[in-house]
């Protein structure tokens, strides 16, 4: 706010570093603007909007009016500087009964207005707010464009339980509360709310400003510098305020949203929090003001009390167009031709063209920590506090407005602006660490599917995506598996959207680009791969913060259970029983091959005989674990372990612990064969292979007849054990006997 200087009572008790700089300026120029996004999308709805009940009347709360001419006095009292003050927030006696219950899809709506008598401007500000998951509050303005910052859940955007509205040019206000079904609500979700009270009209076409300013439209030269310029209106102490700031470079020129102001404007992380900023409003060289665009929240990143100076990172998400001023860490020299940009007492941006006309000024103690600037053309105002002063030589920001005696009515006024140089060399402000670049999360760098960051099921709090730099992540998800996703974001502060691969420089696997804060999801993988990677990127924006848990589950297979066993017949069915189930029945003793009776991981499968024969069920050679086979006689699930009619283990003629069972059945028997792990917790991929023969051992051409061709076998092997019929080893007699025995057609 500008003063006359002579009646400052601003002592500086910060200490100063000493810093020597070198010739050259170490400071970053500016850089922008901010592109538009590749996919617009539709600004949120407002809750009334969504639910279509925005034509119903709301129930209104019309509050007295207050002394404007008191509130008046009270500013021309105020020790300077501070802040242009421009209403009073006030409480407001608020109850469950003086709103109104609508039924809406998926459960009520609940709203209420608030007025007051000769407000001429306001804003509405809870404290508690605390809604259980699924409930969602609005505070909303019927007379803006940007009719709320953005839909609120559990505490608010900054976890504080403190919530702001817009500021509203009328004097009319709403909070709409929407409950979903099976949820009761029997008190409000907040504990108070305030109503600010405006008594001067720094939200109209004529402002409380003068008539001498000049407008930057109409000096092309500086049109980004414009485009980084900003009116800031705030919530501190009970007042509502206005001063001025700017997007701020970093060395990196990352688009890290820093925005300078003065500490006299901005020095709390509650105020930060409650700062609401508009960019481009302005008027054009000739016609009508733009109404600009609205920001809502910053987080308070360093003050440094001893030149006024304050750093703030913005929380909302950027209009497209914004510039990021540069800044010099030199003082300059006197007679430096300098200019400014800024809101005197509200009113659309203004210009001014000066010179630095000394090297201090009585802003605070001591004097030389600020600048003195003389105007050549145009004026500074009370709202211009905080604004930046930059060299015409370079567009550089070297200081911060803070105090003056320049207004319409005193054009020959000098202003003291706080000394950036002294901000940037003080180690106790940090501003030349933020300023390098903008701080980044510790699982970076993650900056591409190449170098995707490699994770474990959890939860993973406070990342940040920037525009500039998306995040990739390496999902564990097996083949089949399920991946459930929940992302915690405030939409409002950037479009968070995520993408889902199955390989890098693959297809779309998931898009979710919804205009929402959140993003919950599943994916079932259907990829070999047992790795899915995930994008995280700005649709719009330069930079957002999230924090997400995800987690992972395999169904068991389908077969997993007798009673969802899989129907077959002869052939060769392959299987993973990796994340199948122990089922019952145990195995009885008679199954115990010298390893015990366990068997894990089985799954199912309900075979019936196709012909009255020698059936056969085999892994050998055909599983990466030791399998063991258990068969079951009868058309039902088996309930005791007396129904095993067959079982194997490790089969003599099979490798590296596989099976085979055989067991003889008649045509169209139904049968069902267990296959699961000999050993626990081992499992894999395997192939079961079912196999049916004629029972008649004896056929050994498999002419369906024993007769002399197979005579003639046994007798052509004679005392070898090619043509052994009854399994000792040698072919004599007993196998011509076998023959006999089994003379004639086959059964």
């Amino acid at each position: 706010m500008n003063i006359n200087p002579r009646t400052v009572g601003f002592v500086v008790v910060a200490s100063l570093t000493a810093c020597v700089f070198a010739d050259v300026d170490t400071g970053p120029s500016g850089h922008g603007p901010l592109p538009a996004p590749a996919v617009q999308k539709l600004a949120p709805a407002t809750l009334s909007e969504r639910f279509g009940t925005w034509f119903v009347p709301v129930p209104m709360i019309t509050l007295d009016a207050m002394d404007q001419g008191a509130l008046l006095a009270e500013d021309q009292a105020t020790v300077q500087p501070a802040p242009f003050r421009f209403g009073v927030e006030r409480g407001v006696k608020l109850s469950l009964n003086d709103g109104q219950w609508m039924d809406v899809a998926g459960g009520r709506l609940w709203r209420i207005g608030i007025d007051a008598v000769g407000a001429l401007n306001s804003r509405i500000h809870l404290s508690g707010l605390d809604l259980r998951v699924g409930q969602e509050l609005a505070i909303t303005c019927p007379d803006l464009e940007q009719k709320m910052t953005g839909i609120l859940e559990r505490t608010g955007d900054f976890g504080t339980g403190e919530a702001y509205g817009p500021f509203s040019p009328t004097a009319r206000g709403q909070i709409e509360w929407f409950v979903p079904t099976g949820q009761s609500a029997k008190e409000l979700p907040f504990d108070a709310v305030g109503y600010s009270y405006g008594y001067i009209p720094v939200f109209s076409e004529i402002s409380n400003g003068g008539t001498c300013s000049l407008n930057p439209a109409c000096y092309p030269a500086w049109t980004n510098e414009s485009n980084a310029a900003a009116r800031l209106t705030f919530t501190s102490g009970g007042g509502s305020y206005l001063c001025s700031g700017q997007l701020m470079a970093t060395t990196a020129a990352d688009e890290t949203p820093y925005l300078s102001t003065a500490n006299h404007c901005i020095s709390t992380t509650a105020a930060a929090n409650s700062c609401s900023m508009i960019f481009f409003y302005r008027s054009p060289c000739t016609g009508s003001n733009s109404p600009g665009t609205t920001v809502a929240g910053a987080d308070l990143a360093s003050t440094y009390l001893a030149s006024d100076c304050t750093l703030l990172l913005v929380k909302g998400a950027l209009p497209v167009g914004c510039f990021w001023d540069g800044w010099s860490s030199l003082n300059p020299a006197l007679n430096a031709a300098a200019t400014g940009i800024h809101h005197p007492s509200g009113t659309p941006q203004a210009i001014s063209f000066g010179v630095k006309n000394a090297a201090s000024f009585n802003c605070g103690s001591p004097a030389g920590n600020w600048n003195s600037l003389s105007w050549n053309q145009g004026i500074t105002e009370g709202g211009s506090s905080g604004s930046a002063i930059m060299t015409d030589a370079d567009h550089k920001l070297f200081g911060v407005l803070t105090c003056g005696g320049s207004a319409c009515t005193n054009t020959a006024a000098d202003d003291g602006y706080g000394r950036w140089d002294l901000a940037i060399a003080a180690t106790s402000s940090n501003f030349a660490t933020l300023l390098a670049a903008g701080s980044d999360d510790t699982l970076e760098p993650n900056n591409d599917c190449a170098n995707a960051r490699a994770i474990t099921p959890g939860t993973y709090n406070t990342l940040v995506v920037k525009r500039l730099n998306e995040d990739w992540y390496a999902l564990p998800v097996a083949t089949g598996a399920t991946l459930t996703m929940n992302m915690t974001f405030t939409h409002a502060n950037g479009d968070i959207d995520v993408q889902l691969f199955t390989a890098c420089g693959g297809a779309i696997a998931l898009d979710r680009n919804a205009n929402t804060n959140n993003e919950s999801f599943t994916f079932v993988n259907p990829s070999a791969s047992p790795t899915v990677y995930m994008r995280v990127y700005l649709s719009s924006d330069t930079r957002n913060e999230y924090s997400f848990t995800f987690s992972t589950s395999t169904p068991a297979p389908s077969n997993d259970a007798c009673a969802t066993a899989t129907a077959i017949g002869v052939g060769a069915f392959a299987f993973n029983n990796s994340l199948a189930t122990d089922a019952p029945p145990a195995l009885p003793a008679s199954c115990d091959e010298g390893s015990g009776v366990t068997i894990t991981k089985d799954v199912w499968y309900r075979f019936t005989a196709p012909i009255t024969g020698r059936m056969t069920a085999s892994t050998c050679n055909a599983a990466s674990f030791d399998t063991r086979i258990a068969v079951y006689v009868g058309d039902a699930c088996p309930t005791a372990a007396s129904a095993v009619i067959a079982c194997n283990d490790n089969s003599a003629t099979c490798s590296s612990g596989t099976s085979k069972a055989e067991w003889s059945a008649g045509v169209g028997s139904i049968w069902y064969v267990r296959v699961g792990s000999g050993a626990a917790g081992t499992g894999g991929l395997a192939t079961l292979t079912m196999s049916a023969a004629v029972n008649c051992p004896a056929d050994i051409t498999g002419n369906g007849s024993v007769d002399g061709g197979d005579l003639a076998i046994v007798l052509g092997g004679w005392g070898g054990s090619a043509s052994d019929q009854n399994g000792d080893g040698t072919t004599n007699g007993a196998d011509i006997a076998v023959i006999l025995a089994a003379w004639g057609a086959c059964p």
